[in-house]
């Protein structure tokens, strides 16, 4: 059994972390900041845009693969501390005090993202210093999907739209 005052701070923390969510779900109107889970997709729009280059490169390897290359993943509040988003305080500061379960399931959903992403990359950059079109072909077509799924995950989680957690430890 934890002492009193320990079990009081926890109780403090906790209330402080509720007040904080109220307040920034109170100011998340007119913005793409979900007012559940404290999280925007627009986060993902650098994944998207990633695969689709994915996706196009097949036909057209020697115009795109520079900018796939270039692409690395970055973290939540990176992409927000950099992006000209237009709530990108409110999206970190939001992010930061999102309910713990939704969050940390977000996170790990944009982990597998991030080991699959690079994974893919890998694999392009090697089929490409090799000049295998047909093994650069079939990386894409075979990455592209997975990550579109990772991506949906993610998303489904920012929305909130009915991904227990159990569905979602199944997942993985």
């Amino acid at each position: 059994m934890k002492p009193a005052t320990d079990q009081n701070t926890e109780q403090l923390i906790e209330n402080f972390s509720d007040t904080m969510r109220k307040h920034l779900r109170e100011h998340t109107d007119g913005t793409n900041v979900n007012t559940a889970s404290l999280l925007t997709t627009d986060y993902l729009n650098h994944y998207s845009g990633m695969v689709m280059l994915l996706e196009q490169l097949p036909q057209t390897p020697e115009e795109l693969i520079i900018y796939l290359l270039s692409w690395e993943p970055i973290s939540y509040e990176e992409h927000f501390a950099t992006s000209g988003f237009r709530d990108s305080d409110l999206a970190i500061t939001a992010y930061r005090h999102a309910p713990e379960h939704i969050r940390s399931t977000f996170d790990m959903v944009i982990e597998r993202l991030h080991d699959e992403s690079l994974k893919a990359l890998d694999s392009v950059r090697r089929q490409a210093e090799a000049g295998n079109t047909q093994g650069l072909s079939q990386t894409c077509e075979q990455s592209a999907p997975l990550l579109r799924e990772l991506i949906d995950e993610a998303s489904a989680i920012v929305n909130q739209q009915g991904h227990s957690q159990s569905a979602i430890d199944e997942h993985f």
